[in-house]
């Protein structure tokens, strides 16, 4: 089962909690659980009816199942914010491997979010939205990488040898500094959680990307890719562009030189075999694109990287 992984206070404070519901009402509290080995184990804790639940997993991989069907795998390293179905607390925990399991569990109660935030919609990024503001949706959650710095401030969170009514006043300002950190992220900040739109962006880009280099003999048109994702092409070129940086076109380009250069350097094709696994039926056409890309002839490239391996390890010349 279940162990909380601390001092004899922390643990206290966990039968406190279970003794007193309206602590956990009142203000937000914290559950720190280890396990070691395999299994279904119940975690009722994964979710918290009208509250929003942080866990921060930082050992160990996890599936929490909730009794509407709807999962999430938790990996090592990462952090989880999670709303889960209102009329539904039925969740367990899988561990997926034998190694020892850590996570740290935040839970923010709704009458508190309410009382002590005065959040809006302005003010609140759209990834956070669904989980702090009501309405609230069925299942809502989204994930980021853990740091180094998260697993300072959890373990600092135990450090304090206070009496009961101090303790609970540090944590809760502890844990208020931290949701406060996370939804208030400025723009730019790689940990800022990402948008509805900017997921579903970067995943039809990532499915585009999939598409033409399984086919990158006969890449599909753009009117074709654009249908794939569900989009209009017009809409895929810019989105694309603004992604990865380049236009489509020119991306599909260096992949197919890429892999010609892998096909030529490995001895499995020649430069004419090669230029036809990557799509090109004129040769001329495929040595002009592989010396703008390359900066050598295909023919050359062979030579180019025993050249660059003999500079490497020829000693210096004092």
């Amino acid at each position: 089962h279940w162990l909380p992984v601390a001092s004899n206070v922390n643990c206290n404070r966990v039968s406190i909690a279970r003794l007193n519901p309206e602590i956990s009402i009142l203000q937000p509290h914290r559950h720190w659980l280890s396990r070691v080995g395999s299994g279904l184990v119940d975690w009722r804790g994964a979710v918290q009816k009208g509250g929003l639940c942080a866990h921060l997993n930082f050992s160990g991989e996890a599936e929490i199942i909730w009794r509407t069907g709807t999962r999430i795998v938790m990996h090592p390293g990462t952090l989880w914010w999670v709303r889960g179905p209102q009329e539904s607390l039925l969740a367990s925990r899988r561990c997926r491997s034998r190694e020892a399991h850590e996570c740290l569990s935040l839970v923010f109660p709704d009458p508190w979010l309410e009382q002590n935030l005065h959040l809006s919609s302005d003010a609140v990024s759209e990834a956070f939205t669904p989980l702090v503001l009501p309405p609230f949706p069925t299942f809502s959650s989204f994930s980021r990488p853990l740091l180094a710095s998260d697993r300072v401030w959890a373990h600092s969170l135990m450090a304090a040898h206070l009496c009961e009514g101090a303790r609970r006043l540090l944590d809760g300002a502890r844990l208020t500094e931290f949701l406060v950190r996370e939804i208030f992220r400025p723009e730019g900040d790689p940990l800022r959680p990402q948008t509805r739109t900017e997921r579903v962006t970067k995943e039809r880009i990532e499915k585009v990307k999939t598409a033409l280099l399984s086919s990158l003999d006969a890449p599909p048109p753009l009117d074709s890719l654009a249908e794939i994702v569900g989009c209009t092409p017009s809409h895929l070129s810019r989105t694309f562009t603004q992604i990865e940086g380049i236009t489509l076109s020119l991306w599909l380009r260096h992949a197919r030189m890429d892999r010609a250069a892998e096909l030529i350097a490995s001895g499995q094709c020649n430069v004419s075999e090669a230029a036809i696994e990557v799509g090109y039926q004129s040769f001329s056409h495929f040595s002009r694109a592989f010396l703008i890309e390359k900066g050598v002839q295909p023919s050359k490239w062979i030579d180019h990287l025993q050249a660059q391996v003999t500079e490497s390890i020829s000693p210096s010349t004092p």
